[in-house]
Formats: structure tokens, C-alpha cells, sequence
């Protein structure tokens, strides 16, 4: 031992130690976690920023939280990355709530271009445009819908972007991150 180190130790330990953390650091099915900037404007038409974050559980799916002024409603649920192969159940599962009588016309883009045509669990959603879209339900039973735009749909949600989420009491949220 030269200079206090032990030797390095080339065989299969190794390989298997460099594989693990290869894979495990990086690549597909690298989960994320983080905070996006949001302003929450309630339907009286008072604003504040509130925390809302996000946990990937894959490169195309996962979970986003947000609460509602101090004290105010816990929400969570379901956001999706629109991409060429993202399949039709997990597409059908957030956009499940969208149909409800209760929501507005999004101010800046029609419904229409929001929404993926899959007919069947087993379809896929043919197309990718760097959108992600997302259901919370709330712990006072409102719901929650968003979509966001990104900057780099190579990067997911840590590449930055802009997104806007209606409420069922008509209040709504801004992100920008």
C-alpha cells in the first residue's frame, strides 16, 4: 500500500458495484424529485405563492403535490409526459376528471390540443410535444387539472418551463419554472 491506499480490486465486485451505480444514477427510470414556483390566485381574486412539487416515478410519469395558502388544501395526483409511446392507460387515468361540466376553457389554448386520443388500455398516445399533463385531487374534494409547456422535453420538469392549473372552486395556479 502505497501512500496509505488500498490497491483498487479489478473483477466482478467491482464491475457489479460501477453497473449498479451507472444505472442507478442515471439514464431510464431515474427518478427526480423538485420544486416548482407556482402562484395561486383563489377564486375571491387574492394571490400567493405556493409550494407545489414533484416526484417522478419514471421518465414519463409521477406525482406532483400542492397546498393551498397556510393551512390551506393538501392536493395530490398524477402528471403525465406526452410522448410518442406513453401509454393510453396512463394518459386515460389523468385526463379522467377533464370532462366534468365544472371546468373553464383554458384562456390560452384550446381543449383540444391538450388531449390524446387513446381508445383502449392497451393504445398508445402517437405523439410528442413536450407537454405534461396532470390531475390532483384535493383533501377538501376539489379537483385539480394542469397542463404545463417545456423548454427542453429532453429534461422533463427539470429542464424549466410554464404551466397553468385550473381548480374546481375557479381558482387557478401560474407556474413558471
Amino acid at each position: 500500500m502505497a501512500g496509505g491506499l488500498a490497491p483498487i480490486r479489478r473483477g466482478p465486485p467491482l464491475a457489479l458495484a460501477l453497473a449498479c451505480l451507472l444505472s442507478c444514477a442515471s439514464g431510464p427510470g431515474t427518478h427526480a424529485t423538485g420544486m416548482l414556483p407556482a402562484r395561486w390566485t383563489a377564486a375571491d381574486g387574492t394571490s400567493q405563492e405556493v409550494p407545489f412539487s414533484y416526484e417522478s416515478q419514471s421518465d414519463t410519469h409521477g406525482v406532483m403535490y400542492a397546498t393551498l395558502g397556510k393551512g390551506g388544501e393538501h392536493f395530490r395526483g398524477s402528471y403525465v409526459r406526452v410522448e410518442k409511446s406513453t401509454k393510453g392507460h396512463l394518459v386515460t387515468a389523468v385526463y379522467n376528471g377533464w370532462s366534468s361540466p365544472e371546468w373553464q376553457v383554458w384562456e390560452h389554448d384550446p381543449d383540444g390540443e391538450w388531449t390524446a386520443t387513446a381508445t383502449s388500455f392497451g393504445d398508445f398516445a402517437h405523439f410528442y410535444s413536450g407537454k405534461v399533463v396532470a390531475t390532483l385531487t384535493g383533501s377538501e374534494h376539489h379537483l385539480m387539472r394542469c397542463h404545463f409547456t417545456l423548454k427542453a422535453p429532453e429534461a422533463g420538469l427539470l429542464g424549466g418551463g410554464e404551466g397553468e392549473c385550473q381548480i374546481s372552486d375557479r381558482g387557478h395556479v401560474h407556474l413558471q419554472f
